[in-house]
């Protein structure tokens, strides 16, 4: 068994983790670790992932800095309520204003805000990773008061002429998945290791795989449903330029599939945000690069509340 292997527990294949009832009718499932008096972080996974991104282990080591974590799945992901192919939510209420039209990503940050409420807090630090980087701006640009502060992490502005992937990585991603189970996860694999971090190891990342697939397996259409609403809204720039709080944009020098300058381009664009530039790092969360996530992540929160 492998280092990562060992550090990482999923704890939520069974489905027992709590389910948020949000007054739209979507249900959001969720997980929360460390003291919740301590101030609280909000992560979001990216396109086609879960919160399981956010390993436990990855989790218990911010709380262990003094944050409460809470983790969660977005909408048409993981264990929160998946729309059918039209849209609608066969176990929600009829017409929910999700109801039989795309969404985009202020539907998302309206989810975001409303655990927050479910859960009884007032404010949070937003981490999002990639997509959850793009929901995470959008709820720092139209809930500041709910943001203790931003971090965004591998993630873009909308703005195309910067952090294309590179070639090989879009041609990989332009190769449908075969329909054999066995020769879909070798090709994710195969992908993966063009994006991923140099602390891949293949065997982790299978796992990560296996724990998807054993959750819940997210339909095209539902990847779909997320990808447009990742760009629905085209560049985002002048908007992010409205952004008050604290932020950091962290981006990996590995990352081939949202390149480092589209980072960099969203640190130039929101105001005195910091821009941090991780060496080796790609475009995941392999636990060999934890050590240096976790201060990413917490240094900045960390200094945000200490002022």
């Amino acid at each position: 068994m492998t280092a990562g292997l060992d550090r990482s527990r999923w704890g939520s294949d069974n489905g027992s983790v709590p389910i948020a009832p949000l007054p739209s009718g979507i249900r959001i499932c969720h997980e929360s670790f460390g003291d919740t008096a301590d101030p609280t972080v909000l992560l979001m996974h990216g396109l086609g992932s879960q919160m399981l991104v956010w390993e436990e282990g990855l989790c218990r080591l911010l709380a262990d800095t003094g944050l409460h974590v809470v983790r969660y799945d977005h909408r048409d992901s993981g264990l929160s309520t998946i729309f059918d192919e039209d849209g609608f939510d066969e176990d929600g209420p009829p017409g929910g204003p999700s109801a039989g039209r795309p969404y985009d990503l202020s539907d998302m940050a309206a989810d975001a805000v409303a655990l927050l409420d479910h859960l009884c807090l007032t404010d949070a630090h937003v981490v999002g990773f990639s997509l959850g980087g793009m929901v995470a701006q959008t709820m720092a640009v139209e809930y500041p008061g709910r943001c203790r502060s931003l971090v965004s992490m591998g993630s873009a502005t909308g703005n195309r002429e910067f952090g294309r992937p590179a070639e090989a990585t879009l041609a990989a991603m332009l190769v449908p998945s075969p329909a054999d189970p066995v020769e879909a996860v070798e090709k994710e694999l195969a992908d993966r290791r063009l994006w991923a971090s140099v602390w891949h190891e293949d065997d982790h990342a299978r796992e990560v795989f296996a724990a998807y697939r054993r959750r819940s397996v997210q339909p095209q259409h539902a990847y779909d449903r997320q990808r447009g609403a990742a760009t629905i809204l085209g560049d985002r720039e002048a908007v992010l330029a409205t952004i008050t709080v604290p932020t950091r944009v962290v981006h990996g020098t590995a990352d081939t599939l949202i390149r480092p300058p589209a980072g960099e381009r969203t640190a130039a664009v929101i105001p005195g945000a910091e821009f941090v530039l991780l060496e080796g790092w790609g475009h995941d969360m392999a636990p060999g690069g934890w050590p240096i996530l976790v201060p990413a992540i917490a240094d900045h929160c960390h200094a945000v509340d200490r002022t």
